[in-house]
């Protein structure tokens, strides 16, 4: 048995699927019912399970024809934007704003499988932008670090993570720093671009002390290499240093505590079918754990 069926069967069950009939399929794709009904018969028998539920003239599908349908419907996308792209010699441009400590440390790790995929694809990141840059569309796709969710039905917005946050230090410091009141001994280190960290850990977990002394630096990329090359202790998001903790080149000896406050990945929702939105929405769901859409009205 080769590795995939008939390309002619999964278009026509894609077809049958999209329409919940095979009539319907059959004239949208200029042949017979019986043709259509022949690929579908075919490809349930290459299966070995049924994909639709036929009774009284209609057809269902099934749960192993639903999964199906998914995968076919992205795969025929792909399909269909990678053709255009060659027929045209055409390069497709996404803009992508973000804080440049979000872009080190979680997008670029991550980005080489998007280019991968979708070479035909040109990804122009800018510096952090305002929702306004949406709706204008100089910026077709915003992560920001925020409060609240914006007041605008003509803003999607998907939750990447809630943000945690905690004291990082490399793992010579560990047997120095058992509690918080062993803070007051250690080298802390600062982002001039999240100057009140210290101050919003130490509120949110109801610690007391003097946070402000301390090494600075212009931004918490910096600050985060100088914590893993052992010149202190930084207070920094759980999601940025996912791979310096599973690496073991930072350790979080005291934990993470919640903030008022989630990542998440903005989109102006009336351009929610352009093409290289969609693509990067769908490759993104791949790589973030517990990707979840918010639930706002449409």
């Amino acid at each position: 048995m080769t590795a995939l069926p008939s390309l002619r069967a999964l278009h026509y069950f894609h077809q049958a699927a999209l329409h919940s009939s095979f009539s319907t399929a059959a004239e949208s794709l200029h042949v017979t019912h019986s043709a259509v009904s022949h690929q579908i018969r075919q490809l349930e028998s290459w299966m070995g399970k049924p994909l639709f539920v036929r009774a009284s003239g209609r057809v269902k599908l099934t749960s192993h024809g639903e999964r199906l349908l998914v995968s076919c419907q992205k795969a025929f996308s792909e399909l269909s934007t990678s053709c255009e792209s060659i027929r045209t010699g055409m390069r497709q441009h996404l803009s992508v704003s973000c804080a440049p400590s979000f872009l080190s440390q979680w997008l670029i790790p991550r980005i080489s499988s998007f280019y991968q995929r979708y070479p035909d694809i040109d990804i122009r990141f800018q510096p952090l932008a305002e929702i306004a840059q949406l709706r204008s569309e100089h910026t077709d796709i915003l992560f920001l670090s925020h409060e609240q969710l914006p007041d605008d039905e003509d803003i999607d917005a998907i939750l990447i993570s809630d943000d945690y946050i905690g004291p990082l230090c490399a793992p010579r410091f560990a047997s120095c720093l058992q509690s918080a009141g062993d803070l007051s001994a250690l080298p802390l280190l600062h982002a001039d671009t999240r100057l009140h960290a210290w101050a919003e850990w130490a509120k949110t977990s109801g610690v007391r002390g003097n946070f402000w002394n301390g090494k600075h630096f212009d931004n918490l990329t910096l600050a985060i290499q100088a914590a893993r090359n052992e010149l202190g202790i930084i207070v920094a998001p759980r999601l940025l240093v996912r791979q310096e903790l599973s690496d073991g080149t930072l350790i979080a000896p005291l934990g993470f505590v919640r903030v008022d406050r989630a990542t998440w990945m903005m989109t102006k929702r009336s351009r929610d079918q352009d093409v290289g939105i969609r693509l990067f929405r769908a490759w993104l769901s791949e790589h973030t754990p517990g990707w979840q859409e918010s639930n706002r009205a449409p």
